[in-house]
């Protein structure tokens, strides 16, 4: 194509940037002289803004926020301007369950000043999956009420929140920003004519001559002489801010249709144009059909309508045959007609997608290229109740019907399965639980989160394999092929850890405290807790490590590990990593059933550790459920206590075990807990532990941290491509726990929570 063909091209992209038409500030929006008929009471001007957030001054920043979903997009700028060093203050408070969320509920942020962002709030949508038209008018409402409240906030930037990730459309989310605000205008009721209150308002940056005004000066403040209306008191404008320019222009238009009857609500008439707006793959696309559509119309059209970008027919018909050149002519003749008919559309109307991230890939704006995929899933009547947030779409909740006896069957079967039962039933768990449209949603570089309640933590989701074709080959499972991590949804919040800034880096290991005299005598734990402290010194960690009951064969040189000695380095160590390996049970003795950790001298729970200053930042266990702490069972029964069956409705313990002993670990500010769910080969659980811990030491790629999620994605990978080494005949039991041991492992946490060690230490690593 020549250079004067692609610079006419560029010149036909309306408003786009580009070498021929540099970009330029869009003109302000006119002020109003006088109010709209019948406008009797205080009017408010809601201006659309193409631009970045953070960077619209305003006295008021507000965004949207699921219930337990970290910030991305326009959340995460936000969160990034009000924050001071690498904790995240919005992110943090999510990851520690501070923010609740509820539908309207306003929280507000401090701001670390010297910027656009005075200050900062979230206003809650819920969970996600369930913002309605209906509940989305609520929220809105609640917002402009609380701003409004306030009386020192004179301009409000915000954007269309719900529509960032699909759950509503443009248009349904701008109806229900106009119907919120117009019921909070209409309930202030007729004003009396009063001055105009004193706004303390961010001081604009300075501009050139002639150009517009700033988002933080309203266009349209009502004067002390206007009898008939009066400004909402102390709240005069707010900004609706879209960083993408199509999806601006299309805002827009919608709120300008929405409020096209509501005197009391004023629509700017113009985009206004701040710092950091843009335009993404998609509606670039969009603007450049546009422009080709143009292009497309017969000479006759194009003389009728008149040419805007002052090129004739005969140049706008060089330009298509330039475009069109590499095509057959039968296509090109096509191309012809479809452009034709594609030119009546009005670009406000049109939407393309990509088939891959073009965007930001940190998710500051627009991307999806690392948002991970969020799924909730919960128990309900009837079946499970599924939602899903990824980075271009939102699934709404919805009750999905299952057999709850069929599924408790196929967590019993999967729960330490045979080899057939676990070559066989995971496509069955895909297949049989999870909605297609939920499969379609996971790809092989997303990251998955599981937000499951305590009776779906039973369900052993490690298992999920891909359903692409029905009948084809089968692929590795998706705990194989991608981070995946679970989130537990508790009513109560937990506190903060203190970060790994403060070196060494410390960690205690304990292995088979059980009593040997009661049965519990485990050698193999005591093999990967030797071999795990080797691992951990040799990485560079200051290991103390506890081995064997006091009244066990001893270890030369290693103390026994005593409950209270466990406590005590617990509680004034400063461990950043524990490791056990030994038996777990339920305790239904006392008020409430506790879950531990068994020792030769009792159990050890959270609630011994409630005092930690600093709790540690990952505990690994390989615990299996033994059945027998203060039951009159015998050893080898897999029989659970009293009330410890029924706290799964899959009335498998085994399968409660490890959801159970997560609950009170996160609890106490644990941020990820690693379990295996059913008894592990001795080879096996050293093998995951070694390459857990020598991936998160050294794993990362580039200047990238490594995550938790990827460290526990390597050890599973590990133990899956071994699984049929050294397999023992088919009619032995440990030839199953051999062939499922990588999907014993449940990973409790953030799987994408980087892992930044502290500066190693001049001394080598302790005993």
């Amino acid at each position: 194509m020549s250079s004067t063909a692609a610079a006419r091209i560029a010149d036909l992209l309306e408003d786009v940037p580009t070498a021929s038409n540099p970009p330029g500030r869009l003109p302000a929006p006119a002020p109003a002289t006088e109010e709209p008929p019948g406008a009797d009471g205080p009017v408010l001007v809601v201006t659309v803004v193409w631009g970045d957030l953070a960077q619209v001054p305003a006295d008021l920043h507000v965004t949207g926020h699921y219930q337990s979903v970290a910030p991305a997009a326009a959340e995460l700028a936000l969160d990034r301007a009000i924050s001071v060093g690498p904790r995240r203050t919005i992110t943090e408070h999510t990851k520690l369950g501070w923010l609740g969320a509820q539908l309207g509920e306003v929280t507000y942020f401090p701001c670390k000043g010297g910027g656009p962002v005075r200050s900062a709030a979230v206003v809650g949508m819920g969970p996600m999956g369930t913002l309605t038209e209906r509940r989305a008018h609520q929220m809105y409402a609640s917002l402009l009420g609380e701003a409004v409240a306030l009386g020192h906030v004179g301009t409000m930037a915000t954007v269309l929140v719900g529509s960032g990730t699909g759950n509503l459309t443009v248009n349904q989310a701008a109806r229900a920003l106009v119907g919120g605000f117009a019921g909070v205008l209409a309930a202030t009721g007729p004003a009396k004519p009063t001055p105009t209150p004193t706004l303390t308002q961010p001081t604009p940056a300075p501009a050139p001559a002639a150009a517009k005004p700033t988002p933080a000066q309203p266009t349209s403040t009502p004067t002390p002489t206007q009898p008939t209306s009066a400004p909402v008191p102390g709240l005069t404008e707010v900004f609706v801010v879209e960083v993408d320019r199509l999806r601006a222009e299309q805002l827009h238009l919608a709120l300008t249709r929405a409020a096209a009857k509501l005197p009391r609500l004023r629509i700017g008439p113009e985009l206004r144009e701040e710092s950091g707006g843009r335009l993404f793959a998609p509606s670039a696309a969009v603007y450049a059909l546009t422009a080709l559509t143009a292009l497309a119309r017969s000479e006759e059209s194009a003389a009728h309508d008149g040419d805007p970008h002052g090129t004739d027919p005969t140049d706008r018909e060089e330009v298509l045959r330039t475009v069109l050149a590499g095509f057959a002519p039968d296509i090109r003749r096509e191309i012809r007609e479809q452009l034709a008919h594609l030119a009546e559309v009005e670009r406000t109307d049109l939407s393309l997608t990509v088939g891959r991230a073009l965007d930001d890939p940190e998710g500051s704006g627009s991307g999806s290229g690392s948002v991970p995929v969020r799924m909730s899933v919960q128990s309900g009547v009837g079946g499970l109740r599924w939602a899903a947030l990824t980075g271009r779409a939102t699934v709404p909740e919805r009750l999905v019907p299952v057999d709850m006896d069929l599924l408790r069957e196929l967590v019993e079967r999967l729960t330490e399965p045979t080899v057939e039962d676990a070559s066989e039933l995971p496509d069955l768990l895909s297949r049989f639980v999870v909605p297609p449209d939920f499969q379609r949603l996971v790809t092989d570089d997303a990251t998955v989160l599981l937000e499951l309640d305590r009776d779906t933590a039973s369900v052993p989701w490690e298992f999920l394999a891909g359903t692409e074709r029905a009948g084809g080959e089968k692929r590795d499972p998706l705990a194989i092929r991608t981070q995946l991590s679970r989130q537990l949804r508790t009513p109560y919040s937990r506190v903060m850890a203190e970060g790994l800034s403060d070196g060494p880096l410390r960690a205690l290991v304990i292995g088979d405290p059980g009593d040997p005299e009661k049965g519990f005598q485990l050698p193999g734990a005591r093999t990967e807790a030797l071999a795990v402290a080797t691992r951990l010194k040799n990485l560079g960690a200051k290991v103390t490590l506890f081995v064997g009951a006091a009244n066990s064969t001893r270890q030369p040189g290693i103390d026994p590990a005593r409950r209270l000695d466990v406590l005590r380095v617990l509680l004034c160590g400063g461990n950043h990593i524990v490791h056990y390996c030994g038996h777990s049970d339920f305790d239904p003795t006392g008020t409430g059933r506790r879950t531990g950790w068994v020792f030769a001298d009792g159990l050890l729970t959270a609630q011994e550790l409630a005092l930690l200053e600093r709790p540690p930042r990952i505990v690994v266990a390989n615990a299996c459920y033994t059945a027998r702490l203060g039951s009159a069972t015998g050893p080898g029964t897999r029989g659970a206590p009293p009330g410890v069956a029924d706290q799964s409705p899959w009335g498998n313990p085994q399968a409660a075990l490890v959801p159970s002993l997560a609950d009170e670990f996160l609890r106490m500010g644990v941020g990820h807990y690693i379990g295996a769910a059913w008894r592990i080969p001795d080879d096996q659980g050293v093998s995951f532990a070694e390459e857990f811990y020598t991936h998160l030491f050294t794993g990362g790629s580039g200047e990238a941290p490594p995550t938790v999620g990827d460290a526990v994605r390597a050890a599973r990978k590990r133990l899956y491509d071994q699984r049929a080494v050294g397999q023992r005949p088919p009619d032995t039991a440990p030839n199953g726990q051999r062939w499922s041991a990588w999907a014993a492992y449940q990973h409790y946490g953030d799987a994408t929570d980087p892992f930044v060690r502290p500066a190693p230490s001049d001394r080598p690593g302790g005993s």
